[in-house]
């Protein structure tokens, strides 16, 4: 949309009187009918009469004291949120898809704040967030609904925001918008799983278009709609390129003193856009209309995503420390009892963790800042064959070399190898009969290979070979079984070359990071099948994961993501780091393996970072892979 283009096509109302919609309020102020929208259009009306009581038109009254109240259309009706009562209590309702049957859902702890401001989001997932926000700086952000499970109402996060904010409105594709009062107007992400950031779409005078600045805003089709306190100006917002905003003015509400708690809606067959607000002034309602063609309007509902998900069955206690600390994980099998295998992970600030399948943590080496670690069985330590655990050291950018208990999985810390690399990052395993070589790089994109010997119980390594990216990798994999060694370049793509260190073969680029694969290229893992070999790569721009054959041509076979499992309290996984998986069985409910990851944003409560478990089962089904 172009500013002016869309100017063309609005006839501005320059008085409420010459523009009003004929409605009861006209008659009668005490009654505040909120619309239940349903493809932009009031499927019914709620009514807040003079005691604040809610009901449906000519129905019964289902909430009582009502302070703030917003409604969202889910799957098969309409989901109510309201602040009721001396306690300012959270409740939920359900409506049926006519607005004659109201449910009470759920009640939610009460925030410790006055809610200053309320709106409900849906998100790309079926769920439905509730925001609640306080005026001294910070929204709380709860999971209210989910049209895949049955869930408890959980708080996901606190999110920071602007202070003074005033009032809220979701567009239902990620977007959360605030009105900050005296300030501007603002985009943040509704998605928990999000980094918390936030874009202008428009600042108060002399910085921006919003005068005094404005506490009303709605979403609808595709605009952001605002009055301003001081004039009533009435403006529509569209997004641009490099985050800027289309602006028109529709015109200038007179009457209304101080514009609060907008709600719009919109006739597509008199291409009519119709707003409602409270004077906070004088406590009456308002109506408005304006003229804004039809083509301004998108009330399509999204595509259906190539993007699967799959949920997560349990997640790992949380590492020790807040911020970027966990990283890595891999799988330690047990040889007779699977659902007593091991989870490991690594600690950037700490050191190794080690997991149980329930999630709760077994041992914890505080070995330092270990990066990316791998398992393989059947080590020879000289005095015994057990197998091994070998991590990238960040603190003197050596080899963490731990023998693992062949019955049982516990870890023991047997030495710091040095290496040659500075900075050390990414690493992987490989064995190749009875040699076992570590394989590590450094963000400068060098990458080494160690054969790993011992004597004794003592761990050496010898370097066997050197190659190099141009720019920095991580993620690494090799297939014992077919002598492949998969490598990513975070920004470039995923490359192949002969796990062997006496090769020759040069790298060959096999999947470019592209609007599929997007960059950052991280962790990667291969899980093995009748007919091929699949290699997974975490996608963290987009917080997926790519599925591609892991032999030529490496055709991609899908791609999926990791949602929220409501009902098990466990949040999505985003921004991934590493990832492993495994074929074998880990017991009831992972007969056919596992997929393990990390997640970077911990929340439903938020905590420090941890690794989330799914079943291998419930990705083959949805990407209708092979075993």
């Amino acid at each position: 949309m172009t500013v002016k283009y869309l100017a063309a096509s609005v006839a501005l109302c320059v008085s409420l009187s010459a523009c009003a919609a004929p409605n009861k309020e006209s008659a009668d102020t005490s009654t505040l009918s909120v619309p239940a929208l349903q493809q932009g259009n009031p499927a019914f009306w709620l009514e807040l009469d003079a005691q604040s009581n809610l009901s449906v038109s000519d129905g019964d009254v289902f909430a009582r004291a009502v302070q703030v109240v917003d409604v969202a259309q889910v799957n098969n009706g309409f989901l109510v949120a309201a602040i009721e009562g001396v306690e300012s209590t959270p409740v939920l309702y359900r409506l049926n898809a006519k607005g004659k049957q109201a449910e009470r859902l759920a009640s939610l702890q009460a925030p410790e704040f006055l809610v200053e401001g309320l709106c409900l989001a849906s998100e790309a997932d079926g769920s439905v967030s509730l925001f609640m926000l306080d005026e001294r700086g910070s929204a709380e952000q709860w999971v209210v609904y989910s049209e895949q499970q049955t869930l408890k109402p959980a708080k996901l996060r606190t999110l920071p925001i602007a202070p003074n904010a005033t009032a809220c409105a979701a567009d239902g594709k990620g977007g959360l918008f605030i009105a900050e009062e005296e300030m501007g107007l603002w985009r943040y992400s509704s998605n928990a799983e999000k980094p918390v950031s936030r874009q202008v779409v428009d600042l108060v005078a002399p910085y921006g278009n919003l005068g005094e600045g404005s506490e009303a805003v709605a979403y609808l089709g595709g605009n952001v709609i605002s009055v301003t306190v001081d004039s009533g100006l009435v403006q529509m917002y569209q997004p641009g390129e490099d985050n800027t905003w289309a602006r028109v003015e529709l015109g200038t509400w007179k009457g209304v003193e101080e514009p609060e708690q907008l709600q719009a809606w919109y006739q597509a067959e008199s291409e009519t856009l119709h707003l409602q607000v409270r004077d906070d002034a004088s406590g009456d309602y308002a109506r408005n209309r304006f003229t804004v063609a039809a083509a301004e309007f998108d009330f399509s509902r999204a595509l259906e995503s190539e993007v699967k998900t799959v949920k997560p069955r349990i997640q790992t206690e949380p590492v020790a420390r807040f911020g970027d600390a966990a990283d890595d994980p891999a799988i330690w099998v047990h040889p007779t009892s699977p659902e007593q295998s091991l989870i490991y992970g690594t600690d950037k600030k700490y050191g190794l963790g080690v997991y149980r399948l329930d999630g709760s943590q077994s041992q914890m080496l505080p070995t330092g800042r270990l990066n990316n670690v791998d398992i393989r069985y059947g080590f020879d330590f000289g005095d015994g064959v057990d197998d091994i655990a070998v991590a990238t050291q960040r603190d003197d950018n050596s080899l963490s070399i731990y023998r693992v208990d062949a019955e049982n999985g516990a870890a023991t810390h047997l030495a710091e190898l040095p290496t040659g690399l500075e900075e050390i990052y990414g690493f992987c395993m490989y064995q190749d009969g009875a040699k076992t070589y570590a394989i590590a790089n450094g963000k400068s994109g060098t990458f080494e290979q160690y054969l790993l010997s011992a004597n004794a119980g003592k761990v050496t390594a010898r370097l066997a070979r050197t190659f190099a990216v141009e720019t920095q990798p991580e993620g690494c994999v090799a297939d014992d079984a077919t002598g492949r060694l998969f490598v990513g370049e975070e920004a470039v793509g995923v490359y192949t070359l002969s796990a062997k260190p006496d090769s020759d073969e040069p790298l060959s680029l096999i999947a470019a990071t592209d609007d599929v694969l997007v960059a950052d290229v991280e962790g990667m893992a291969l899980y093995p099948a009748v007919d091929s070999r699949y290699l997974i790569v975490s996608s963290q721009g987009d917080d997926s994961y790519v599925v591609f054959e892991s032999s030529a041509p490496y055709k991609r076979v899908g791609k999926f993501r990791v949602g929220a499992n409501y009902g098990a309290g466990v949040d999505a996984i985003s921004e991934t780091d590493g990832l492993e998986v495994t074929h074998r069985s880990l017991g009831k409910g992972y007969e056919r393996g596992a997929f393990i990851a990390q997640d970077g944003h911990n929340i439903m409560p938020e905590r420090p970072q941890n690794f989330k478990l799914v079943s291998w089962s419930d990705i083959a089904q949805e990407l209708e892979l092979n075993d």
